[in-house]
């Protein structure tokens, strides 16, 4: 059963790094990860614009790495909502959301050029802050869903789980937008976000832990995993590596809690068509 990584992180400068995370993915049955830029203080560098193109150039050598041990990848890069967080305590919030589409112009210049294939993580945050964040996190995020449909890119979304509310407002926007709806993914959704995501037709992925897995199966197979791990042993979080992730989906068919057929639709049939790869 071949196996996908709808949204993953590497970081060669305080974790393992693409060298060793994708041979051992591969080995588990991996043929395909999404590769999502991490912001420019997990490898150590400033918040500048230079930093920030430096980190999306970081990236994109992970994502060859990648490739070298024969998956198939997509990268993607962005203006996280935490890093308009960061950035507030020492600008006026017009000049944060200045800088945030700055990057983002960064970010184009690299999808019109080819080397990249979508923009991640744009969103919202999920915990307390100052409601001009919000705002800020929004018109970013309003700008990368405008930029990557003119590309045919896919766009990677950071939100609150906020279950039916979240769903709601997302298809709003993404209407509103005139985006194609299968290249606007629900990052991380869990629980009631993750069911009214795929109630409410949205593209979804949830993260590969057993327990999300296995309240998630009970859903019709309209959404894809991620592993989510940032890549840093100091902050493992709840997440997985993305063999761990591949190990976790192939105990639930060995134990006949999901079938072969609901597992390849999640793996290959969805990652098909958000990310235009040819199937394994």
């Amino acid at each position: 059963m071949p196996v996908a990584d709808a949204h993953t992180h590497s970081n060669p400068v305080k974790g393992l790094g693409m060298s060793k995370i994708a041979p051992k993915f591969k080995e588990a049955g991996g043929w395909f990860l999404a590769l999502v830029g991490l912001s420019p203080w997990h490898y150590d560098l400033e918040p500048t614009l230079d930093g920030y193109e430096k980190t999306l150039k970081k990236t994109l050598e992970e994502a060859r790495r990648a490739r070298e041990s024969g998956l198939k990848v997509k990268t993607l890069f962005g203006f996280h909502p935490a890093d308009v967080d960061k950035l507030a305590g020492s600008m006026e919030p017009e000049k944060v959301l200045e800088f945030g589409l700055k990057v983002l112009d960064i970010v184009e210049k690299y999808l019109k050029e080819g080397l990249l294939d979508g923009i991640g993580e744009v969103g919202r945050q999920h915990y307390k802050t100052n409601p001009v964040s919000v705002v800020i996190s929004e018109l970013i995020m309003n700008s990368a869903i405008e930029r990557a449909k003119d590309y045919g890119a896919v766009v990677h979304l950071h939100l609150e789980q906020g279950g039916k509310v979240t769903a709601i407002d997302i298809k709003k926007r993404v209407e509103s937008l005139s985006a194609p709806p299968h290249k606007v993914v629900v990052h991380h959704a869990r629980g009631k976000s993750l069911a009214a995501a795929v109630e409410e037709g949205l593209v979804a992925t949830v993260p590969g832990v057993k327990g999300s897995l296995e309240r998630a199966i009970s859903l019709p197979p309209n959404y894809m995993v991620e592993s989510d791990h940032i890549d840093d042993p100091k902050r493992p979080g709840v997440v997985v590596y993305p063999w761990e992730m591949a190990k976790n989906q192939l105990e639930l068919l060995r134990e006949g809690k999901v079938d072969e057929e609901y597992l390849w639709k999640l793996n290959v049939d969805n990652v098909v068509k958000v990310f235009g790869v040819t199937p394994p």
